[in-house]
């Protein structure tokens, strides 16, 4: 058979029956490792597929992914399936689990936060080229769009809390003591994050910080700007 006609059948197929291709889906992972394996490899070459594999990770387990463990990711298993579960996680655990991996998906939310500040600037009139600024070994930021008249800079995280928000608020008024430089124009802090908890809007919405949380503005750019607060 052709290829091009059997993915053709197949996408029909899955816009037809998506719940029978899910219990496909839940079926290869209750079997072989193998396949859980596979289709671990798929989620992760797939940059959309990877930022929500990490959104789901990061909504179930109460530690940042970038200092999780394997004891940590083994809490994802419900008490109806522990047992079943444990098993597969112990099949795929050692590639889950890895630093390399873990980073991996932190830098896409990186670049995910660079991507979507940019688009949302550049919705507005605001042209600028979203970066990761690195001024010395202490000071980094994951975001920093400077368009002239306005600055955005601050930080991406798949998950954020309220004392993530302050940290970066207190990081951004340092920046502009000792680098001024890197200011023009009005000052926005940014915060880009895949989960954002209760405390984390608060805190934004107190601190007068842009909330992105993945593809919408939990705080907007407007509320900041209006609110007169965006020198951090």
């Amino acid at each position: 058979m052709d290829v091009e006609i059997l993915k053709r059948a197949l996408r029909e197929l899955v816009e037809r029956e998506p719940t029978f291709f899910r219990d496909i889906f839940l079926d290869a992972l209750r079997s072989d490792g193998r396949i859980a394996e596979a289709l671990l490899d798929l989620f992760t070459k797939h940059p959309e597929a990877k930022l929500r594999l990490a959104q789901a990770v990061a909504g179930s387990i109460a530690v940042p992914l970038n200092v999780a463990t394997k004891e940590d990711l083994a809490k994802l298993a419900t008490k109806e399936d522990m047992e079943q579960l444990r098993a597969e996680i112990r099949r795929i655990e050692n590639r889950m689990a890895t630093k390399e991996q873990i980073e991996s998906i932190t830098i896409s939310v990186e670049d995910s936060g660079r991507e979507m500040v940019q688009y949302l600037l550049e919705q507005r009139g605001y042209r600028c080229a979203a970066e990761r600024l690195r001024l010395d070994a202490d000071y980094e930021f994951d975001i920093y769009c400077n368009a002239g008249v306005l600055t955005a800079v601050g930080e991406a995280k798949v998950r954020t809390g309220g004392r993530d928000v302050e940290k970066t608020v207190e990081r951004i008024r340092e920046l502009v003591r000792r680098w001024p430089d890197k200011i023009s124009g009005r000052l926005v802090p940014v915060f880009y994050t895949l989960v954002a908890e209760p405390s984390a809007v608060q805190k934004a919405k107190e601190l007068g910080v842009w909330l992105i949380e993945s593809k919408r503005e939990v705080v907007t750019l407007e509320e900041v700007l209006g609110g007169g607060r965006g020198g951090a």
